[in-house]
């Protein structure tokens, strides 16, 4: 064994695996599959991670942990003969490998990269999918779009203010991109066009997606009048009009722009893009699993299975199965998925550290006592390689918020007031990050004894979402129920239920009835009635609705343990009294579920 060996390698750990599976005779992965379900062993063996880990041509970490890799080694060893090859011997002490593989993950992580685009667009890839530099390159799109030294330059700087969470920086950057395009280049001109993309895409990355659809539209039809319809400039405006159309709390529209994208089919990444991106944003969480997963297949053959578009497909699987309240199934991907990233990206890629913190969600979202713990992990981890401030690492920071909140409000009141601190300077007041974290800290504000206080923030949290986003976008509509909740303590029920009634009313409308938040709000409505008239037939209306929301979301969802909590209230002797501290736990806090920034549903 290697043990420690200064020459060792995560390269030669893969090359003497595959060495135990050839003497073992090659077992298919197949086999190997069925006899990890047959032992009972959870989570059992996927062929694509036995794939993973027997792929000998990569340097790359073997999993996250050697909870799986365990299991392998140990069905490959049920495999040997009764003559024992000499490859065996390493994997028979399972301390001396297990040692191993701790001192090649204990090494610094030397991420290999291809080599980059050239850095004349690189800044317009950006990570929105939409300038995927593979969708770019199949139109040619290497051509120096800027074309000026100068211009370069500034590209490149608004792309390492990018890759250091540095939103508003990367805008204002951007903007004098544009304009030192519009003093050196020709009017009109193709460079010029690449600059207005470029500080189109950093405003609504900087918090203002409404202003980046307007410019968006402009950029549009000034792509189609310079270089016609089927010029990559054109396909890239269209797209990212539909994503910030969405991010403008216009589902309906971006819908319809994603469908004409798709029944162009211009190309297939373009397509498949469009095809994801309305899939994703399906409010029915159930169905949006299962279109992705139907173009998976397709994603995988265009894109391949490593690329970040597949990958993050498969988070966004995962994330919807978790808002659908399918938790086993979501947990059940997660540790196959958790690998897969860490072999495609490494262990410090803001992708795989954005997939930790929705495997604390998912704990979360299960009632488990690991949750916070997993959560701090995930933050502390975001903290250390990509600083403080990232967007992922607040993100992180508000979902550890959230799996303290109820237990320690003290404390998760404290993490939020400093994520706000140390987000606002780089992300601005009016980001949307920047508001959950104002809103959640409300919400915590009320359930810790001040309702007006937390009214205040609520309030302007409403109206400022309502300006950047929309007055219908998901994220106003949640502040608006949950000032309504502040509402019912400062005002009294029957001052709440009508606005409750009405936010209901357009939460069925924009994100349809079964999503989890209208289904929250049709119990708030219910409870409120009850507490407020003390109706004799509370209890049975809400047993009836108990069985509507498990034929809609399933017994697993939350929506549904919130109803049955409600009836054990009910049935309780102090019923009113329960009821109504049950309603203070209902109100939704923001980002919950783990998923990374710029995905078109948040």
């Amino acid at each position: 064994m290697h043990d420690a060996a200064r020459n060792d390698s995560w390269l030669q750990f893969r090359a003497d695996l595959r060495d135990l599976w050839e003497a073992v005779g090659s077992p298919p992965p197949r086999v190997l599959v069925a006899e990890s379900l047959a032992s009972g062993s959870e989570p059992p063996l996927t062929r694509s991670t036995v794939h993973s880990y027997l792929s000998a041509d990569s340097n790359r970490r073997v999993g996250s942990d050697t909870q799986l890799l365990e299991r392998l080694v140990h069905h490959l060893l049920q495999h040997v003969a009764h003559h024992e090859p000499a490859q065996a011997g390493l994997w028979r002490d399972a301390k001396a490998w297990q040692r191993r593989w701790q001192a090649l993950s204990d090494r610094p992580y030397i991420r290999q990269e291809p080599a980059p685009p050239p850095s004349g667009h690189v800044s317009l890839l950006g990570w929105d999918g939409a300038g995927d530099v593979g969708v770019l390159a199949s139109q040619q799109a290497e051509a120096p779009w800027l074309g000026h030294p100068r211009l370069v330059r500034l590209a490149d700087m608004v792309e390492g203010c990018s890759q250091i969470g540095m939103p508003e920086a990367a805008w204002k950057l951007a903007v004098e991109l544009e304009h030192s395009a519009d003093r050196i280049l020709p009017a009109g001109s193709v460079g010029v066009l690449a600059s207005r993309h470029i500080a189109a895409y950093w405003v609504g990355e900087a918090g203002q997606p409404r202003k980046a659809r307007e410019k968006t539209q402009e950029i549009l039809r000034a792509c189609i009048a310079v270089v016609g319809p089927d010029h990559m400039l054109t396909h890239l405006a269209e797209l990212r009009l539909a994503h910030w159309t969405a991010r403008s709390g216009d589902r309906p529209a971006a819908l319809r722009l994603y469908q004409a994208i798709s029944e162009r089919r211009t190309n297939d990444r373009m397509t498949l893009l469009a095809d994801l991106a309305r899939a994703r944003l399906d409010m029915d969480a159930a169905e949006s699993a299962t279109r992705i997963r139907g173009i998976l297949p397709d994603l995988d053959r265009v894109f391949g299975t490593h690329h970040p578009v597949a990958l993050t497909a498969r988070h966004s699987i995962v994330r919807a199965d978790l808002n659908a309240g399918r938790i086993t199934e979501a947990q059940h991907a997660l540790p196959e998925l958790r690998d897969a990233f860490t072999e495609a990206f490494g262990d410090e890629h803001a992708l795989t550290l954005s997939l930790r913190t929705t495997e604390a969600g998912c704990a979360h979202a299960d009632g488990r006592d690991t949750a916070p713990r997993l959560a701090a992990d995930a933050h502390t981890e975001a903290i250390r390689v990509l600083g403080p401030d990232h967007p992922l690492t607040v993100h992180a920071g508000n979902v550890r918020a959230i799996t303290l909140a109820d237990a320690e409000p003290e404390t998760a009141q404290e993490l939020w007031t400093g994520l706000i601190g140390a987000a606002t300077p780089s992300l601005g007041d009016s980001h949307p990050l920047v508001l959950t974290l104002h809103h959640n800290l409300a919400i915590t504000t009320q359930y810790l004894g001040d309702p007006a206080a937390a009214r205040t923030v609520l309030e302007r949290v409403m109206h400022t979402q309502s300006d950047v986003q929309g007055p219908d976008a998901p994220d106003t509509l949640r502040t608006e129920l949950n000032l309504a909740m502040v509402v019912s303590e400062t005002d009294g029920l029957e001052t709440c239920l009508p606005r409750l009634r009405q936010i209901h009313r357009r939460q069925e409308r924009v994100l349809g009835p079964a999503h989890p938040e209208s289904a929250s709000s049709r119990v708030l409505i219910m409870l409120g009635t009850y507490a407020a008239e003390t109706d004799p037939g509370g209890r049975a209306r809400l047993a009836d609705e108990l069985r509507e929301f498990e034929a809609l979301l399933g017994a697993e969802h939350p929506v549904v343990r919130q109803v049955q909590q409600a009836l054990d209230a009910i049935d309780s002797q102090r019923g009113e009294e329960n009821t109504w501290r049950l309603m203070r736990h209902l109100p939704a806090f923001g980002g919950a579920g783990g998923g990374g920034e710029g995905e078109e549903e948040e």
